[in-house]
């Protein structure tokens, strides 16, 4: 078992270590070594990269009570060589912040809202799941103040072994996981946890503690936040976003929201008279259509309408075959490139089954559909082009209607 430089000292950023073992892991070498400041990922704390000697460290994880250093680079070291590690100190003290964070607003929802931590994560994102069964803003922000309360008064955080037989009159947030001696990290006056992770040594240097959103999960509430430097880049962020927004519609930022709900509601007008406006578009095409196709038959006789188009949205097609079945006594039909989409619908005094007529198009191209007699929706995606299919409709529709004549 190495000794494990990262428990003593979290702020060890060097050091230097024997290789005892080398494996390979996942098509990768890896190597252990006597004593290591390399965090392993556990307890939803990713794990530290860095370099040993003139290898990069790409993984670090733990094994059967083994810390396995993950190398990308040439032949591995030998067992005995010395190497001199270096941990990206960024990443970790990143890690610490958002680690040390998480115990604080845990803690923090269990006095705001008797709300426990039922799991964390910690990467990109971080986030807990919290025992309750709703969380809204006003229960989100009296955590998150109880949280940086606790940071703002800095207080010290202890770590420190506990016996076994001692864990249970510590009223610990947390049971341990782990048999034999506990390490317990302890926010002053605040929090006691059972973590085996990296921390800072006062809350002061969590800095701020921002909950972004939270959403319903398995029965519960998960809670995504930042702490420290992602909680200032992240604010950065969101205050850039409001100048550029306030900027583009020329308001002051505190009249930005009333600015968007004028928007929407102006949206929502001409949403509403753009579709009446469609509408009646889609009346004069349909009386054309039918004005066309009555040159070629006689005024009582049934017609059928068929056209095909390029890039017309199905939903427009649609209702363009309801505008002109419900003019006159005819079938229509549809087809739009390049997706082979076809649309059969009939007028309600006909008796022929639109779906019927749809299959029997689409069967020479292996297409598939279905619907009612009224209308009926297929598509053929290996047919030659939108005009194929209508054509075997058309002729499909005057055999049934000659039959039902």
């Amino acid at each position: 078992m190495p000794r494990r430089l990262y428990r003593e000292d979290a702020y060890l950023r060097e050091f230097t270590g024997d290789v005892t073992a080398v494996r390979v892991v996942e098509g990768r070498p890896a190597i252990a070594l006597s004593q290591t400041a390399f965090y392993p990922t556990a307890g939803g704390q990713p794990c530290d990269l860095g370099r040993l000697g003139r290898f990069k460290v790409t993984d670090v994880r733990e094994e059967d009570d083994e810390v396995w250093h993950v190398l990308d680079g040439g032949p591995p070291p030998a067992v005995g060589e010395p190497l001199d590690g270096a941990i990206d100190w960024e990443r970790r003290f990143d890690h610490m912040q958002q680690h040390s964070g998480q115990h604080v607003l845990s803690q923090a929802f269990v006095r705001a809202l008797d709300a426990q931590t039922v799991s964390v994560h910690m990467g990109t994102t971080c986030t807990l799941d919290v025992a309750v069964p709703a969380l809204d803003a006003a229960g989100a922000a009296r955590a998150e103040s109880v949280a940086n309360t606790v940071v703002m008064e800095n207080r010290p955080v202890i770590i420190r072994e506990v016996d076994p037989d001692r864990v249970a009159e510590l009223g610990l947030r947390r049971p341990p996981k782990v048999t034999g001696p506990v390490r317990v990290v302890e926010v002053a006056d605040f929090d006691r946890s059972a973590c085996g992770g990296t921390h800072v040594h006062a809350c002061g240097e969590i800095g701020p503690i921002l909950i972004r959103s939270w959403e319903r999960y398995k029965g519960g509430m998960r809670v995504d936040f930042v702490c420290g430097w992602r909680a200032l880049r992240d604010a950065r962020e969101r205050l850039a976003l409001v100048r550029d927004l306030s900027g583009q519609l020329s308001v002051g930022e505190h009249e930005l929201r009333d600015a968007v709900t004028r928007l929407r509601e102006r949206a929502r007008e001409l949403e509403r008279d753009l579709v009446e406006a469609r509408t009646r578009l889609l009346g004069y095409e349909a009386a054309e259509l039918v004005e066309a196709a009555r040159r070629s038959t006689g005024p009582d006789e049934t017609t059928v309408i068929a056209a095909a188009f390029t890039g017309r949205p199905i939903e427009e097609l649609r209702a363009l075959a309801r505008a002109v079945t419900a003019q006159d006594r005819c079938v229509v039909i549809f087809a739009t490139d390049p997706d082979r989409r076809m649309i059969v619908a009939r007028s309600p005094l006909l008796t022929v089954d639109a779906s019927v007529i749809l299959r029997e198009a689409l069967s020479a191209h292996n297409g598939r559909g279905g619907g009612k007699p009224e209308a009926a929706e297929g598509m053929a995606a290996s047919a030659p082009s939108a005009s194929v299919l209508v054509d075997a409709a058309r002729d499909a529709a005057r055999r049934h209607l000659a039959a039902h004549a």
